[in-house]
């Protein structure tokens, strides 16, 4: 009798390692969502490598902002100049636009929006008169849509975690991909963010 309570304790360990194990991501991400909503950087600082965010948005701005200057630019040679230039000037922008983007207070907004501009900034600046979501207007009539993000997962392997954010009515090209890796046994960091083509 008491080897079989010890085979049965052993295996509800077991499942219960393999279940936290399984789950540690979501609890990852939950406790990033908590930090951000309480807004404690260093609470949320211990999950995000901030080094890898950096080199992962310069790599994706460089890139689109560099495609979209070769495609403006004459293919002779005053044009390759030209392009080494603005290549400079490119890296340049980009540096200081992920150095702004990538401070934890910057980073919470994401997992909170879902994006990585405010609202107001993707508009140009103009700002916010609409109603709060899920208020009724003026006539009284249905209350207007919500705009918070639509969230989803994906698992990419053992190491790798996605959750990844849209606003309603957009299309799947056009998410936001937060990436999440392993550590050790079940700790998991934000170490990229996937931004939609730009």
């Amino acid at each position: 009798m008491a080897a079989r309570t010890w085979k049965i304790g052993a295996i509800a360990v077991v499942l219960g390692v393999a279940a936290y194990w399984y789950w540690s991501p979501f609890l990852a991400i939950h406790q990033l969502r908590a930090a951000a909503k309480a807004g404690d950087a260093d609470a949320f600082s211990e999950h995000v490598d901030y080094p890898r965010l950096r080199d992962s948005l310069k790599g994706q701005l460089s890139a689109a902002i560099g495609g979209r200057m070769a495609e403006r630019m004459p293919r002779s040679d005053v044009g390759k100049a030209g392009a080494a230039l603005g290549a400079l000037f490119a890296s340049a922008m980009t540096d200081r636009l992920v150095d702004a983007i990538v401070r934890p207070e910057a980073v919470m907004r994401i997992l909170q929006e879902g994006r990585l501009m405010p609202r107001s900034a993707a508009r140009g600046g103009e700002s916010d008169d609409s109603p709060p979501p899920d208020t009724p207007d003026a006539s009284g009539s249905a209350p207007a849509p919500s705009r918070a993000p639509i969230w989803s997962t994906e698992r990419q392997g053992v190491d790798t975690f996605i959750l990844y954010a849209r606003q309603a009515g957009q299309p799947e090209d056009r998410r936001t991909g937060l990436v999440l890796e392993r550590r050790g046994f079940a700790s998991w960091q934000l170490t990229e963010i996937r931004m939609p083509s730009l």
